[in-house]
């Protein structure tokens, strides 16, 4: 009889756990004021010799309307031997998302081409740089502190699941 209760409790246990995991794959991020997660990832991000950009530069870099988007921000290196940015933004829809998250990658390409060949210490941060889509959040890191970015894009939009 105890052993039969047991095995229902291990049962319903594991049951429980893998409810709970589908949900956390499954999970939606949370609606996050987007300067407050926007002061979060300048916060984990050295700025020092970078500038904020303006839609002009946004459509240059990435071919994209900032004026369509719902929210953004980017961050440039003032040297043009850098390749330092940060692309922060929150499109109107996962589709949206998913040409921003194109362009980001197009622009490594980019980025990549220009010093291949005599900047190695530069495609080296374009190889580790982070390109994460959560939802309708994008964010693209291009800086040395690219991991620990991301962990605090993916804190702030997933509070609680992750450590």
């Amino acid at each position: 009889m105890i052993d039969m209760v047991l095995r229902l409790a291990k049962i319903l246990l594991l049951a429980m756990l893998a409810v709970l995991f589908v949900g956390i794959l499954n999970g939606s991020p949370r609606q996050v004021d987007f300067s407050v997660l926007q002061e979060e990832l300048q916060g984990a991000m050295d700025l020092s010799g970078m500038k904020q950009a303006d839609a002009q530069l946004l459509r240059r870099l990435y071919g994209l309307n900032g004026g369509e988007l719902k929210s953004w921000v980017l961050w440039t290196a003032e040297d043009n031997m850098a390749v330092e940015e940060l692309l922060l933004a929150e499109c109107a829809s996962t589709e949206q998302a998913e040409l921003v998250r194109q362009a980001a990658e197009k622009r490594v390409d980019t980025q990549k081409q220009s010093f291949e060949g005599y900047g190695p210490e530069q495609v080296q941060q374009l190889n580790d740089s982070v390109i994460q889509v959560e939802d309708t959040y994008v964010l693209f890191a291009v800086t040395d502190q690219a991991r620990e970015v991301k962990d605090v894009f993916l804190k702030a939009l997933y509070p609680g699941i992750l450590p």
